[in-house]
């Protein structure tokens, strides 16, 4: 139920605006009227090389990331994705 992650967010974003978070949150679970395909699946790498070059914005807020103290990722995001995807279709043909 995508309402529980908006309701927790709207206590906890610095920034929070009910249209967008509410709108956000709809489009993400696939309930809006603008609603995302099942196929887009966002991947943090290539928004961050897209919007975020020189990750000032991580930066400011995870300033460990460059750290030796930052984990190391646990999900290969393509392997993953591809899972996901598989099981989306195959859901799907029921």
């Amino acid at each position: 139920d995508w309402r529980w992650g908006e309701h927790y967010f709207s206590r906890k974003l610095l920034d929070y605006d009910m249209a967008s978070n509410v709108g956000g949150w709809q489009w993400a679970a696939g309930t809006g009227t603008d609603a995302s395909p099942f196929f887009r699946i966002f991947s943090p790498d290539a928004q961050a090389k897209r919007f975020d070059v020189k990750a000032e914005y991580i930066k400011k807020w995870v300033p460990e990331v460059d750290s030796s103290i930052y984990p190391k990722p646990i999900v290969e995001h393509k392997e993953a994705r591809d899972r996901c995807l598989k099981a989306f279709k195959k859901a799907l043909n029921k």
